[in-house]
């Protein structure tokens, strides 16, 4: 049922002073008088002195204005070089790619995604990815007639894979355990001076259809494998979660209208505070799924007593009927198949469901033939991200 060196180089610098000891007599040393005569040369000692520092300073400025320059010139001429080869690489792409339309594709496609992530919420999201979602009605009788039976129990799954040319010509549906299959119960002892005691058996509903948005005929679905649900007076049948895997039968839903959800593989980056929406048939109301979103509250959530796996919890509405549905983020991006909540007087807001890392484990481990009803090893063409 239920429910995340500094090696610090410590350089230090040692110098030694060399310095020579102070002698014990310090030199005196006299300028002598300069002369008269000797004024004129040092008049023209000093304007070559002067002269000689201009030519210096200007041999210095030169050099400097010449590296400069030459290393303007040189990004210059690197970044028309550059330019010319971008050029050419993007005409020779164009032009091998001008007749396949994927250069506008590929285009066309980055700039939708890009500006639908922008402007899009998580409800927003979901809402586009409703058509993936189906309502499912069982009934206990393997005969019963959905048009004029009442369903025994309404519950919600979601596409897991499309048809293709590869030989997959049946589409799968991912729900929870205990949406397929039910308790009954037997009094097997007791009376009137001891308490009643029952007996409780697993079984499978005979009859399961599943209804998408946007059509009004439904499509028969058969259980494939399922893993256990845990009750408080019957223990689980199997140590797998509470998923199980449907199959369709006879007509298949297209691809184009009912497109496969993507499925995320682990349970990285999905974190506390991350917004989610969770699409289902609560209570059965109205002609389409309903939609409800909030924020993951805790994840990594484990109780034994609910069954293996892992747990996302979340504040978003969960109520009967929601059971199967999936738990999408912002990139409409499967993390979680809503499971359960808990009810009492004094509990708001605490649903929960079993996470993205537990669902891929559960499918490989369907697709095994020991595990399956089909007692064959099969493909389930998943759309992992």
């Amino acid at each position: 049922m239920l429910i995340n060196e500094v090696i610090m180089d410590d350089f230090n610098n040692f110098f030694d002073d060399q310095r020579q000891p102070e002698p014990s007599k310090t030199p005196i040393y006299h300028t002598p008088e300069p002369k008269n005569n000797g004024s004129k040369r040092n008049l023209t000692a000093i304007i070559c002195i002067i002269v000689a520092v201009i030519m210096c300073v200007l041999v210095v400025v030169n050099v400097i204005v010449l590296s400069t320059l030459k290393n303007k010139i040189a990004a210059e001429y690197a970044s028309s070089v550059a330019a010319q080869m971008k050029s050419q690489y993007e005409q020779a792409i164009n032009s091998t790619l001008s007749d396949t339309g994927i250069v506008a594709d590929v285009t066309e496609a980055a700039t939708r995604q890009t500006i639908d992530a922008i402007n899009s919420t998580v409800g927003e999201v979901a809402n586009k990815n409703a058509r993936s979602v189906a309502r499912l009605y069982m009934f206990e009788s393997a005969n019963a007639r959905p048009s004029t039976t009442e369903p025994s129990g309404l519950a919600t799954a979601f596409l897991i894979s499309d048809t293709d040319a590869d030989g997959n010509k049946e589409r799968y549906l991912l729900t929870n355990a205990h949406c397929i299959r039910y308790v009954k119960s037997t009094v097997s002892g007791g009376g009137f001076w001891s308490d009643i005691k029952y007996s409780y058996e697993w079984a499978s509903y005979g009859t399961i259809v599943c209804v998408f948005e946007g059509e009004n005929n439904y499509y028969s679905a058969e259980i494939v494998s399922y893993g256990a649900y845990n009750d408080k007076n019957l223990r689980a049948e199997n140590d797998q979660p509470d998923l199980a895997i449907l199959r369709i039968k006879g007509a298949q839903p297209s691809n184009e209208n009912h497109p496969s959800l993507p499925l995320a593989t682990s349970d990285n980056g999905i974190t506390r505070g991350t917004p989610v929406a969770l699409i289902g048939n609560p209570e059965g109301v109205g002609d389409t799924n309903s939609i409800t979103s909030g924020t993951i509250s805790q994840t990594g959530i484990t109780i034994t007593s609910w069954g293996t796996g892992t747990f996302i919890m979340t504040d978003a509405a969960v109520n009967g009927g929601n059971s199967g549905g999936p738990m999408l983020n912002n990139r409409g991006i499967v993390i979680g198949v809503v499971e359960s909540k808990l009810v009492s007087d004094d509990i708001d807001n605490m649903g929960f469901a079993i996470s993205a890392a537990t669902v891929y484990n559960f499918i490989e481990w369907a697709q095994r033939a020991a595990n399956n009803s089909l007692r064959a090893d099969i493909v389930i063409n998943c759309k992992y991200v």
